[in-house]
């Protein structure tokens, strides 16, 4: 058995069956706590999942930069001992936010500093495919693959889900294999942003389920360089950020696996980087990090990638006046945020983590109200990570923003000029970035003082002795 297979400790009686929708990150990270509590567990995924690590076609961004936040890091570790150093070996070992990467804000960059707050570099396909390997090793984990959900399967009395209804996506398969039924105690919805739950909810007589969409208009473009210990940055990981409302440009360059550095271009408000090789560059230069330069002696490989469903969207599930028994959703199913902000993985191992103490500390072996618990459970968990990422998004939004919105961005630019010339607002930032500290501390009495009186080297300049760190 996998040393990943079961938490040490005792355990509540396993359950029957419990279905996934998506065999994604999200997915897997379900599959993962699921198996503590049900002597079963499938998997159904759309796309064939083949055994390397070649971008998934259902995963969109599967060619784009990713790294684990330190929060997430911190969750999928505990969710997959020794996961880090897996991938470490493979060639993706972690970093220091503060002293390896590079923090490219509108106003200037932090120096390095140790901090602690470790992230993890990656390419999507590597970590995708070594955590399906950990998940497919646990007891009564099977994933069935190529197959596309239909729909849900209801009693015709109640409304409680109890499976689903499944196609092959093989058309040479059909006639030998017609649809087929999957029956479960449980179902979970992870299959991204592209779900059908809320059609299949109104086809049992649900309201419309309520939708908060915030949309930067954000653009990707993302290609890859070759390097070597010569070439290679000094930097592991830089983030040049786009600042509403008068830089739209940014990138995320991460050194990864295979001596391979992945460039991401992002530009919000609509200007969209371009995939031909001359705009490319330009789009570069235009940049205020350096980053151009540190690119100039590597080899790029010839293909460029692209990506612009970068919305933000909540579904508000929790304010249906019903709610199925038997049914989670959870991932960008659930919430799904502007990727620029590296939340998505995060917040799935954090709300799988909380599907699993829900199911974990269920007080009766019927399943009844669970569901809906979790529901609102998700709800708030989500609460202040999307509040994080709409605030900068609001800020792209045609016309002008509300009040609050505009008082938010306020703050979120002072704050931003003060970080190069403070330690203390670095490594808070960093915390709060990495969905290590909350809003508690962004609103610190100390950092309010600061940021909304006058700036520390607005002082100095003018002779006067610089605030205490």
């Amino acid at each position: 058995m996998n040393s990943a297979s079961r938490h040490p400790g005792p355990h509540p009686p396993a359950r029957g069956h419990a279905l996934v929708i998506g065999a994604g990150i999200a997915g897997l990270l379900c599959a993962r706590v699921l198996s503590e509590t049900f002597e079963r567990v499938t998997l159904v995924e759309r796309d064939h999942l083949r055994r390397d690590t070649r971008p998934r076609p259902g995963a969109p961004q599967g060619r784009h930069a990713h790294a684990l936040q330190a929060r997430g890091l911190q969750a999928f570790e505990e969710l997959f001992p020794g996961l880090s150093q897996e991938l470490t070996l493979a060639g993706a070992p972690p970093v220091d936010f503060c002293r390896d990467t590079r923090l490219q804000l509108p106003h200037g960059a932090p120096p390095p500093r140790t901090s602690g707050i470790r992230v993890q570099p990656v390419s999507r396909p590597l970590l995708e495919e070594t955590v399906r390997r950990r998940v497919e090793d646990l007891d009564g984990v099977l994933t069935v693959d190529t197959r596309t959900v239909t729909g849900l399967i209801v009693p015709p009395t109640g409304l409680r889900v109890t499976g689903l209804r499944v196609e092959r996506r093989s058309s040479r398969h059909a006639r030998s294999n017609p649809a087929e039924e999957l029956h479960a105690d449980l179902v979970v919805d992870a299959s991204g942003r592209g779900t059908h739950l809320p059609d299949w909810l109104t086809r049992l007589g649900l309201p419309g389920v309520p939708e908060t969409v915030v949309d930067a208009r954000v653009g990707y473009a993302t290609r890859a360089y070759r390097t070597d210990p010569e070439s290679a940055p000094a930097w592991r990981a830089l983030f040049e950020l786009p600042s509403p409302p008068h830089h739209p440009r940014g990138a995320v360059a991460l050194r990864i696996e295979g001596d391979r550095l992945l460039v991401t271009l992002q530009g919000a408000g609509g200007d969209h980087p371009p995939t031909d090789a001359q705009g490319f560059e330009s789009f570069l230069e235009s940049l205020s990090s350096g980053l151009h330069g540190a690119l100039r002696p590597l080899e790029p490989e010839p293909s460029v990638a692209r990506y612009g469903r970068t919305a933000n969207r909540r579904a508000h599930y929790h304010r249906l006046p019903r709610w199925p028994e038997g049914l989670v959703v959870l991932g960008d199913a659930l919430c799904a945020f502007n990727p620029v902000y590296a939340q998505g993985m995060t917040i799935a191992a954090l709300e799988a983590q909380a599907l699993g103490q829900l199911l974990t500390s269920w007080p009766s072996e019927s399943l009844d109200g669970l569901a809906r618990q979790a529901q609102r459970r998700m709800a708030r968990l989500t609460l202040w990570p999307w509040f994080l990422a709409t605030l900068t998004d609001r800020g792209w939004a045609d016309g002008r923003p509300p009040a609050h919105i505009r008082a938010g961005l306020r703050y979120l630019e002072r704050w931003q000029r003060s970080v190069p010339h403070s330690p203390r607002l670095h490594r808070d930032l960093a915390r709060v970035t990495n969905s290590l500290a909350g809003p508690a501390t962004v609103l610190h009495p100390l950092h309010l003082a600061g940021i909304l009186g006058p700036l520390p080297w607005v002082r100095r300049s003018r002779g006067t002795a610089p605030a205490r760190e």
